[in-house]
């Protein structure tokens, strides 16, 4: 085995000098993805992705490290990437970069196919891994039991960042075993549906307490389950705090206003070069109904403002009706 620590000075290569093969380890979200592109946007690449030689010669780096960066340099259309390059192995390159990942953590997806990459591929015992990674040997059984455990859709939720691993593994496991069908019809809403992994646990009790024809129902539709428990949620907010509405109304304005300033820092991470128009307008649709509620609360907020007082006035005072025109 090589020494660990013998890394060689940074290289700038270019994408058809580099092999891919263990881009299927991690979790790589639309949603990180484009943090990502906004960070290196703004501030350049922070850290290099990491490489090993390969015996190829047509494409002599192997990345070990990095493969959500190169997403992100690929999409603001970069020709090179910086890359830190290991003296050692592949399955070496790999422990080492599960026991000093520096960029983002590890979800325990991430953690299960490495350990499946390393006892398959480059046949190490679970005695090994563990081992090497300071873990017992129960903790490799249980990450292994996630991957035989969890459905292909559900792994695919979590690679989508739709779930986390822990409502897969909490919520979607069980579920699919007392019901594959429902379980299925859940994930497919949660495709186009955004809810925390509290929302969700929520969701799977009250499925637990109901009985058989609720439990179709609700899997059939969860909208309506998540409609009514936002509601909920917000008269218990109201009834706790008891604020007045002129409060509720300057915190709501505050929140809105950071939001817009949010949406228009990340404006060049979402909309980039080579983009596909039909992605362009999927993302426009969801701004143009923030205009469109805007603008409805604009129109709600003249017609209050604007409302006739009605006490008598009188004649020589009232506007005209040119006047209330303008």
């Amino acid at each position: 085995m090589n020494n660990t620590n013998n890394v060689t000075k940074e290289l700038e290569l270019e994408w058809h000098q580099l092999q891919l093969p263990y881009q299927s380890l991690r979790i790589r979200t639309e949603t990180a993805k484009r943090r990502l592109m906004l960070s290196i946007h703004e501030h350049g690449l922070l850290t290099p992705v990491t490489v090993i030689l390969a015996k190829d010669t047509v494409s002599p780096w192997i990345v070990i490290d990095g493969y959500l960066r190169i997403e992100a340099l690929k999409e603001l259309g970069h020709d090179l990437v910086s890359a830190t390059v290991w003296n050692i192995e592949a399955a070496d390159a790999l422990l080492k970069a599960y026991r000093y990942n520096a960029s983002r953590p590890w979800d325990q997806l991430d953690e299960a196919n490495l350990i499946q990459e390393l006892t398959t591929l480059h046949h190490y015992s679970q005695t090994q891994v563990a081992k090497r990674l300071g873990k017992s040997t129960s903790w490799i059984c249980r990450r292994l039991q996630l991957l035989h455990d969890l459905p292909d859709f559900a792994q695919e939720a979590i690679q989508q960042g739709m779930i986390s691993s822990w409502v897969a593994s909490r919520i979607l496991v069980p579920l699919a075993r007392g019901n594959l069908d429902h379980a299925i019809q859940f994930v497919n809403y949660l495709h186009g549906h955004n809810h925390s992994s509290r929302d969700i646990n929520a969701f799977y009790e009250h499925y637990l307490r109901s009985n058989r024809q609720i439990r179709t129902e609700i899997t059939a539709n969860p909208s309506l389950f998540f409609k009514v428990y936002a509601l909920t949620k917000l008269e218990a907010t109201a009834s706790c705090d008891k604020l007045a509405p002129e409060h509720v109304w300057e915190s709501k304005i505050a929140q809105a206003t950071t939001c817009l300033q949010a949406l228009q820092t990340i404006l060049p991470a979402v909309f980039y070069r080579q983009q596909s128009q039909q992605e362009k307008q999927d993302l426009m649709a969801s701004f143009n109904q923030l205009v469109s509620n805007f603008d409805l609360l604009q129109q709600a907020l003249r017609r209050n403002i604007n409302v006739p007082n009605t006490h008598k006035t009188d004649c020589a005072t009232a506007p005209s009706g040119r006047e209330k025109q303008s």
